[in-house]
């Protein structure tokens, strides 16, 4: 049995849900479909049947498609060099296979099993994705580790920054959230999502008198955040502020007790993330690729 792998384009967006379906039922074989937003891949024995609004653009014999496979698992043809969203991706789209086949696709699924092991025992022994280098997850990195268990953090902004924080904190933190931004039914929603608190600009004085730790993240053109608005209560306070201009006041920087941490601090961890993640995305790509050869020399040519 042969593997084989295509990617496809999608001419019409609004077409891409029908082609993904499609693909998963209509096919007269089997095929494991990942479909996220950088890509649409399928994996199988044979090649897709043309759709209308769809065509084939690349194609992988046995052993390149399962490297492939494997490749995109590892993140290793992710735009974030090792991120961790794109194993997850292909683990759905794996169960997604397995449910449509009900397990009646052995050689296949075995295929399939093959592959994520290996990309997990790329990700491990490589330690591809140890370093974190989104500056939202830095940032919300920071915090968790610098604020104690269920001392209160606020997040100030809630746009696509402020919100990938908040979903950091809100999954992997221990600590109540407050989101607080110019429009509050913005804020209700964010916080409605990670289970915390929301409230407008005009009523951050509150959750910020109260905050260990604060992020700013806004668009303002002027600082949102002034020295008053944090209170008299003599606790250790974190703030890292990611606002171009800066969303604290200047006197913020130097004040008491604070630990103030710019955007360019984050930048440059986030710069020396990535640089560590190319050099482990180098060890990564020779485990697949000895995985690989490996593999189709063992069962992939008799499979």
């Amino acid at each position: 049995m042969e593997l084989t792998g295509f990617e496809l384009e999608v001419h019409l967006p609004e077409a891409r849900e029908s082609v993904v379906d499609g693909l998963r039922r209509c096919s007269k074989e089997p095929l494991m479909v990942l479909d996220t937003c950088q890509r649409l891949e399928v994996f199988g024995t044979s090649e897709p049947q043309p759709f209308q609004h769809a065509s084939v653009t690349r194609r992988w014999s046995t052993q390149e498609s399962f490297e492939r496979l494997v490749r995109v698992a590892a993140g290793l043809e992710s735009r974030i060099i090792g991120e961790l969203e794109v194993l997850g991706q292909v683990r759905e789209a794996y169960r997604v296979f397995r449910q449509i086949t009900a397990g009646n696709e052995p050689a296949l699924d075995r295929m399939f099993q093959d592959a994520l092991a290996l990309a997990r025992k790329a990700r491990k022994d490589s330690g591809i994705d140890r370093e974190l280098t989104s500056i939202g997850a830095i940032a919300a990195r920071k915090l968790i580790e610098c604020v104690p268990d269920g001392k209160p953090i606020a997040v100030i902004g809630a746009g696509s920054l402020a919100g990938s924080i908040a979903r950091y904190l809100g999954k992997r933190g221990n600590s109540p959230i407050h989101v607080a931004s110019r429009c509050p039914e913005n804020a209700l929603r964010l916080a409605e999502k990670i289970g915390g608190f929301g409230a407008g600009l005009d009523a951050i004085a509150g959750p910020l008198g109260e905050a260990w730790g604060i992020v700013c993240a806004t668009a303002a053109p002027h600082p949102v955040v002034y020295e008053q608005h944090l209170g008299s209560d003599p606790r250790p306070l974190m703030i890292i502020d990611l606002g171009v201009p800066p969303d604290c006041e200047a006197s913020i920087v130097d004040r008491p007790g604070t630990t103030y941490v710019p955007l360019a601090d984050i930048e440059q961890k986030s710069n020396h993330n990535s640089a560590k993640r190319e050099a482990a995305a180098e060890v990564a790509s020779g485990i697949v690729r000895e995985g690989a050869a490996a593999w189709y020399a063992e069962r992939g040519a008799v499979v």
